[in-house]
Formats: structure tokens, C-alpha cells, sequence
């Protein structure tokens, strides 16, 4: 595994920088995602079932917002508060996390280990029922290498 991108997002409603080292630790679920996709809004609420069931507690999960890509300034954080968003969101930097992430579309996840190595990642094609059983998988993984 490749060591995943280093990465500095900014969070509009808590208004802080997010970067990697912040889920140091923790396995990562990352999403890139745009307000106007319709794949990007499937996705995004299907994560949010996910969320709520799960909350934080064995893995951590990032929304980054692909502002390069919206149609308008603040649109995604329009999106997820019309939305309820409870996934924690961050904004990339035009899309310059999107690009180092070699991204070809939205939405995009990426699993992240807790030593911060990319684990898997999934285009703007991948079913989402492929995504939650390779979370299952990379979970299951993730847990024994850190010893929990």
C-alpha cells in the first residue's frame, strides 16, 4: 500500500484546518463530492445511514467538498446544511486534494489506513454495496493490525 497524500482541508462550519494527521490512528473513510452530481447525492445519503448507525467509534469518515468542481461558491456547504449533513465536511482548496488523490471523478472514497496508507479506492463507477463490503474487509484488517 501506497502512503496516502498528505492533505490540508478546511472545515466552513467548525472553521478549522483538517488534515491527515488529524485521524492519525484511526482508519479513514474519504469521500470527494460535488453538490450538483446525482452520484455524489446517492452516495452521500447512503453514508449518512452509515454514519448514523456507526457514528465514529471504528473508523472516522470525511466528506471533502471538491470546490474546484462546484458551480458556485459555497454551494457544498449549502448542499449538506439543506441536507443535515452529520458527516463532518471540509472544503478542498480548489481541487487540489481531489488531484493528488489522481481522482477521475465524483464521487470518489478512499479507505485509509490508521498509519495513513491508501487501502482502497473507489471511482465514481463502483456500486455502492462494492464499497460496504470492501469496508467490511478493510475494517476487519484494520482491526487487527491494531490490535482491537
Amino acid at each position: 500500500m501506497k502512503q496516502a497524500p498528505a492533505f490540508s482541508v478546511y472545515d466552513p462550519f467548525n472553521e478549522k484546518e483538517i488534515t491527515n494527521e488529524t485521524y492519525r490512528g484511526k482508519p479513514l473513510v474519504l469521500t470527494f463530492w460535488t453538490s450538483w452530481c446525482p452520484d455524489s447525492h446517492r452516495d452521500l445519503q447512503k453514508k449518512e445511514v452509515l454514519y448514523a448507525q456507526t457514528g465514529e467509534e471504528t473508523f472516522a469518515m470525511l466528506n471533502v467538498n471538491v470546490t474546484g468542481r462546484e458551480r458556485a461558491n459555497q454551494a457544498g456547504q449549502t448542499y449538506a446544511r439543506a441536507h443535515g449533513m452529520k458527516i463532518p465536511m471540509a472544503e478542498d482548496e480548489g481541487t487540489d486534494t481531489y488531484e493528488r488523490y489522481q481522482c477521475q471523478g465524483v464521487p470518489t472514497t478512499v479507505f485509509i489506513t490508521p498509519d495513513g496508507r491508501v487501502a482502497e479506492q473507489f471511482g465514481d463507477q463502483t456500486p455502492f454495496e462494492e464499497i460496504m463490503k470492501q469496508l467490511a474487509s478493510f475494517l476487519n484488517e484494520t482491526s487487527n493490525t491494531i490490535g482491537g
